[in-house]
């Protein structure tokens, strides 16, 4: 399997581009869908995820740990060189097509879910497909 993410990033009015493929596995148990890949820091990364959820766990040292829901708020838990950040996802769009094999995820990252501005703007395109 080849997984296909590209990521828009816009943090200060920057704008950075990251497009990154791996070979992976997909997997189903109960009502999820796995992605299971290693990224180019050689750290184990775990997509779960269904039509209302995607969570994604990063096996870096320590964990790293982001939740996504359509139109809520959800926790993320990133490793940063000032330690452990606490911090949470604001998603405001989440399209997954399981028929072509693509989730669409556009989201903020927040220092809280008080915040005004956002720490950084997201815009996700996850892509799996047969090799």
């Amino acid at each position: 399997m080849k997984i296909i993410i590209d990521n828009k990033i816009m943090m200060d009015h920057d704008l950075d581009m990251v497009h990154e493929e791996a070979d992976g596995e997909y997997k189903e148990k109960g009502e999820f869908s796995y992605l299971l890949y290693t990224n180019s820091e050689k750290e184990r990364v775990v997509l779960k995820f269904n039509e209302e959820e995607l969570m994604v766990t990063r096996f870096s040292k320590p964990q790293s740990i982001m939740k996504f829901e359509n139109g809520n708020f959800a926790a993320a838990q990133i490793p940063s060189p000032l330690g452990l950040q606490r911090l949470v996802t604001k998603t405001t769009q989440f399209e997954l097509n399981q028929s072509a094999q693509e989730l669409i995820l556009h989201y903020q990252l927040l220092p809280h879910p008080e915040a005004e501005e956002a720490l950084a703007d997201y815009q996700m395109r996850l892509r799996w497909e047969a090799k």
